[in-house]
């Protein structure tokens, strides 16, 4: 994947609309595609979970509750939770990722799932006011939010007296740092700056499940740091119980100095000095 920066957008409204295009192009390669093999699809058909073994130990039993994933993208951790037991709802603002989920329930015969087309933004009047007993969300989606403080006051929204909210994420650190090569060999420098407000722009080729996808997109991300999470959660009615990082990533961002730790999981290589790549956060709603 090889990425270059572009002019920002002349609104937010115009990045959101772009990255809506990116998401629902890329959602069928996702799913069907090329990509396919990244989400290990075919396995997870046949039964693997999707959920990290601390997502499961965190969250606790979910047997019978309900459960919103909020930006739940092709829907395979949210059909994750409901082979658990949740009643689960899956939120997307792209319809061409709902199609895929709603075809692997289908596929799946699970019937205590439905998903909703919507935004974050409008997120509580698209699901008409309703409450859960949790809400889970991460895994490369806080990115794609220009205001954490709104989403965290949807979320407070859309989480009953004494639930949970619970995401998983990359954590600063990854976002911040690129591996530069140098005389003395290749390390990691700063090339994000965790305190612009402003989107990060970029045009390029590739997805994250296939850099040799041959389509060019644009994305528009948005940087976040622990204090805008946190601080945002708690302005909102949030307590936070737990916050855990860990040497393990959702992703394989760089090839060349990963490799895969679990299934749907990866660490940096040996010799590689260690750094946190991905937190856990559980909050309760007060």
């Amino acid at each position: 994947m090889v990425w270059r920066p572009i002019e920002p957008p002349d609104s937010v409204e115009q990045a959101i609309a772009e990255n809506h295009a990116t998401w629902d192009e890329i959602a069928h390669v996702h799913a069907q595609g090329s990509g396919a093999d990244f989400y290990r699809i075919e396995q997870w058909l046949d039964g693997e979970c999707k959920l990290g073994p601390w997502e499961i130990e965190e969250v606790g039993d979910v047997s019978g509750k309900s459960l919103l994933h909020m930006q739940c993208h092709i829907g395979t951790d949210t059909l994750s939770w409901a082979r658990r037991g949740a009643v689960v709802t899956g939120l997307d603002f792209s319809e061409n990722a709902l199609i895929e989920a709603r075809r692997f329930a289908e596929k799946l015969g699970i019937e205590n799932s439905r998903f909703i087309h919507s935004s974050v933004s409008n997120a509580v009047s698209a699901l008409g006011g309703e409450k859960f007993d949790i809400l889970y969300t991460g895994r490369g989606a806080l990115c794609w939010l220009p205001d954490l403080d709104e989403w965290a006051n949807v979320c407070s929204k859309l989480v009953k007296h004494n639930g949970i909210l619970y995401l998983e994420e990359s954590t600063p650190f990854v976002g911040t740092l690129e591996p530069t090569e140098t005389t003395e060999g290749v390390f990691f420098v700063p090339k994000y700056d965790q305190f612009n407000e402003g989107p990060i722009s970029e045009i390029g080729e590739g997805t994250y499940a296939d850099p040799n996808w041959p389509g060019e997109r644009v994305t528009h991300c948005w940087e976040y740091r622990y204090d805008t999470i946190i601080n945002a959660l708690i302005k909102h009615g949030f307590r936070v119980i737990s916050m855990v990082e860990r040497d393990e990533l959702f992703f394989n961002p760089w090839p060349d100095m990963f490799e895969t730790s679990r299934p749907n999981y990866w660490r940096l290589k040996d010799g590689e000095v260690r750094f946190p790549l991905s937190f856990t956060l559980k909050a309760i709603r007060e």
